[in-house]
């Protein structure tokens, strides 16, 4: 980015091998047995060349990242499922009830060199300090039990229930999870059809959940202009605030879709997302502590309104509009103990997503030229990112992700391609060219109150030209 250059910035490599064996045994003509089995295996690096300390100044980073790790990461799954169809119960029902164990673990490494922060005269503003190179083991078994029924009563009603039970080993929790949906045709011949759902969702615990205890200390010693220590430093110890919980999502949407004659297609869908029991973090500094907990909640809705046009193998239009907005507690865990991890810890607060995004409008498609040219062109029209104010000590200044937004995205690409034969060789190839206009849709912006250029925006993205080649159609 503008402000963290390659020497800076970590690499990362990922490698591993997964396998899987897939069984399905017909018992009957209305019942099959489906077994599975799977096994993967991965191992992830992350490291930098440096070994320098990691330097956050007003105007830039410098030095090196602060992180490396390594982890080596395996699971074994089998799951069985049992389907059974009966057409003689108020309609057709497709049963599925089945069972998924899984093993996992991961060991790794990580280690942590210093982090300064300075000011815009260079002075040393805050430190931060980390314990020798720690290693990380976790592993455990987890079991679930499902059971579903799609339900079709006639020919324009189809129900579906779905039930689950997990055991998740992490937390040492039991979660059920429950789903129903239905869909509706309220005009004859599918020219009308209303769909919706809800349902409560549980997912698996990261592992790396398990190791929080067991990834190095900092301490933390701020200074002052006149480069004294403004008082003793700070050790923050890991805690876990029990009990843990899985993270759980309530989904709902409601969708209508239409079609009009045989070219015009309107969709129109709501979607509300609640999301509960999310892992964050949160500095104790009177304490001396870094909690973790179940605590954190997010938010999220959006209405879509979309449009296609098929007039044709070669003439394909679609138009979609997105109005959405989304909060969140914004120290999730993946943030300063995923892959690629942020070294200042900040306290938490519930506000905009990093990514909220009010307004979107995409058009896309494919328009057919002579010659057998195909123009297809992706025409995005969209609000920016929120960003949030930092002070000389890289602490928030006001509501987090509420000091301003990036400038609105309005880019304009489009691929011009048509068949070609080269003896025996038939393919398809052309011209890509993105932001075609050239418009401003700038990344990056500074937002260090102490820095001159505070409010600036940087980093647009470019105007290029490329070739594209594929298999003909």
């Amino acid at each position: 980015t503008t402000f963290r250059p390659p020497e800076v910035t970590p690499e990362f490599t990922q490698s591993g091998t997964s396998v899987g064996i897939q069984d399905r045994f017909a018992l009957s003509s209305t019942m099959v047995l489906e077994s599975t089995f799977a096994g993967r295996w991965f191992e992830i690096d992350m490291n930098t060349a440096g070994r320098t300390p990691m330097v956050y100044a007003p105007e830039t980073q410098r030095g090196s990242f602060f992180n490396d790790q390594r982890r080596e990461v395996h699971s074994v799954q089998w799951i069985q499922a049992l389907t059974v169809q009966r057409d003689n119960w108020h309609g057709q029902h497709v049963f599925k009830v089945g069972l998924d164990l899984q093993y996992s673990g991961y060991t790794g490494t990580s280690a942590s060199r210093p982090v300064e922060i300075r000011r815009l005269d260079g002075s040393l503003a805050e430190l931060d300090v980390f314990e020798p190179p720690t290693t990380q083991e976790v592993g455990g078994a987890e079991f679930s039990l499902f059971a579903q029924d799609r339900w079709r009563m006639g020919s324009r009603v189809t129900l579906e229930l779905g039930y689950r039970m997990d055991r998740d080993h992490v937390v040492d929790k039991f979660n059920w999870s429950m789903r129903g949906g239905a869909s509706i045709a309220v005009l004859p011949e599918g020219r009308g059809i209303l769909r919706g759902g809800a349902g409560n969702f549980t997912a698996r615990t990261p592992l790396n959940i398990g190791a929080f205890e067991q990834f190095e200390r900092r301490t933390v010693t701020r200074f002052g202009p006149d480069g004294f220590p403004l008082g003793p430093a700070v050790t923050f110890s890991h805690v876990i605030a029990t009990p843990l919980r899985t993270p759980e999502g309530i989904i709902g949407n409601v969708e209508w879709n239409q079609r009009f004659g045989r070219r015009v297609l309107v969709k129109a869908n709501f979607l509300k997302r609640t999301g509960t029991r999310e892992f964050l973090l949160d500095p104790d500094p009177v304490r001396g502590v870094v909690v973790l907990s179940s605590n954190g909640e997010s938010r999220y809705r959006e209405l879509e309104v979309t449009g296609r046009y098929l007039g044709g193998a070669r003439r394909d239009l679609t138009v979609s509009y997105v109005r959405s907005h989304g909060t969140s507690d914004l120290n999730t865990y993946d943030q300063f103990y995923g892959n690629l991890r942020s070294p200042i810890l900040r306290p938490n607060e519930r506000n905009l997503i990093p990514v909220d995004v009010p307004n979107r409008l995409i058009v896309q498609g494919t328009i057919g030229f002579p010659g057998q040219w195909d123009f297809a062109p992706v025409l995005e029209i969209r609000s920016g990112f929120p960003f949030s104010a930092i002070n000389e000590y890289q602490d928030f200044v006001g509501e987090r992700n509420r000091a301003g937004r990036l400038p609105a995205v309005r880019t304009l690409d489009f691929s011009l391609a048509r068949p070609w034969r080269f003896k025996k060789y038939r393919f398809r190839a052309g011209l890509k060219i993105y932001n075609v206009f050239g418009s401003s849709a700038d990344r990056d912006v500074q937002n260090n109150l102490t820095s001159p250029n505070y409010g600036q925006f940087y980093n647009p993205i470019e105007r290029s030209v490329g070739f594209v080649i594929g298999s003909a159609k």
